[in-house]
């Protein structure tokens, strides 16, 4: 799962919570209406563009006609479905140890449930990040885990995420001049952007990580926003405080956790790589290792250009050109492709969606009084 908070403001994760009147209540409740329609619309129109991305351009960004795509994609079997189902559900429990050291007292198996419900409702909505940010804040509130403590968890999971993504470009590159193979312009690409944007990551979390300068020198301007916009919500000891006292506990965090921070992601990354490797041999595409992970890593920075739910379409035109480009055979390379988005994108929306009903039911039959 990808967590997105750059669309959600840290405000909105502290404040405090506000009943719910009964007629938002009913609002919320009446089925196409109001947002829920708007809704119903904004995913309809999403997913109708992510599909028309991948129907009419995959093909010519292959070099490869539909039916040959399909042709192999028919020959998996129940045995090699089984063995990626495998592999997909390791790298989701590998990712764990980094979720519950970043929110002290999360079990792993909640961990699972708050990386697959949040995938279920970002992947549904172009920019979904903030609202699968949303839905897993509510859960954590179920749970009894503080706001503060949540948006901790949210800040610091996705800067490690987000970081790691800005180092693969780098590191595919290296593996590809190890392996004597010759670099593609998209790759190289994919390189400079990710070390520009892994350089300004760097320098920005030095900044606030240093000492609470930075981090107060903001609060304070938004304690001076806050008091000429009168709707927005006021820090009761003032944001300039709040902020510090955030980044004081954040960095506690780190320093306890940062090798179960860092080593989960590592782990998971790792396994979704082999995930696309497997994918790739299933279909018959005889791909090198190196290539995968410059594939891997190309797919890793496309996936923040969420203009389409999970960057559908952005993301595997760009993977199967990457694969096209470094002499893999058309049909195999967008077929595995596909095949390795089905598991990473595509199974995430059901099994996350059992997961949120799960969890719902069992929040209802907790309020019903005995």
């Amino acid at each position: 799962m990808a967590l997105h908070t750059e669309l959600f403001t840290p405000t909105a994760l502290t404040a405090p919570l506000r009943p719910v009147t009964a007629r938002a209540r009913g609002a919320r409740r009446t089925p196409g209406g109001g947002r829920g329609g708007r809704g119903a619309a904004k995913l309809l129109v999403s997913g109708a563009l992510a599909t028309g991305i991948v129907a009419l351009a995959l093909p010519k960004v292959a070099g490869a006609e539909w039916t040959d795509i399909a042709t192999a994609l028919k020959g998996l079997s129940l045995g090699q479905l089984a063995v990626l189902t495998v592999l997909w559900l390791a790298g989701l429990w590998a990712q764990t140890p980094a979720l519950t050291a970043a929110l002290p007292g999360l079990s792993h198996r909640r961990a699972l449930m708050l990386n697959l419900t949040g995938s279920f409702v970002s992947n549904l909505l172009p920019l979904g990040g903030a609202a699968g940010t949303v839905a897993n804040w509510r859960m954590a509130r179920s749970w009894g885990f503080e706001s503060p403590a949540f948006a901790r968890w949210a800040v610091l999971t996705n800067l490690v995420d987000t970081l790691l993504k800005f180092v693969l470009p780098g590191l595919a590159l290296c593996w590809l001049g190890v392996a004597g193979v010759e670099v593609s312009s998209s790759v190289s690409t994919a390189a400079y952007v990710g070390l520009g944007l892994l350089t300004a990551s760097v320098a920005a979390v030095w900044l606030v990580a240093r000492d609470d300068r930075a981090v107060r020198w903001l609060g304070r301007v938004a304690d001076r926003v806050v008091a000429r916009v009168p709707f927005l919500p006021q820090a009761d000891e003032g944001y300039a405080e709040r902020a510090a006292s955030f980044r004081r506990e954040s960095a506690g965090l780190v320093a306890a956790g940062w090798g179960r921070m860092i080593g989960g992601k590592l782990a998971y990354a790792a396994l979704q790589a082999v995930l696309l490797w497997a994918c790739l041999r299933v279909v018959g595409a005889d791909v090198h290792p190196a290539v995968v992970g410059a594939a891997f890593a190309v797919e890793r920075i496309l996936t923040m250009v969420a203009i389409t739910p999970g960057a559908t379409g952005i993301v595997e035109l760009g993977m199967t050109g990457v694969l096209v480009a470094f002499h893999g055979e058309p049909a195999t390379a967008a077929a595995g492709v596909l095949l390795y988005r089905a598991f990473i994108f595509g199974m995430e929306i059901p099994v996350g969606g059992l997961s949120m009903l799960a969890w719902s039911l069992r929040r209802r039959g907790a309020a019903v009084p005995a």
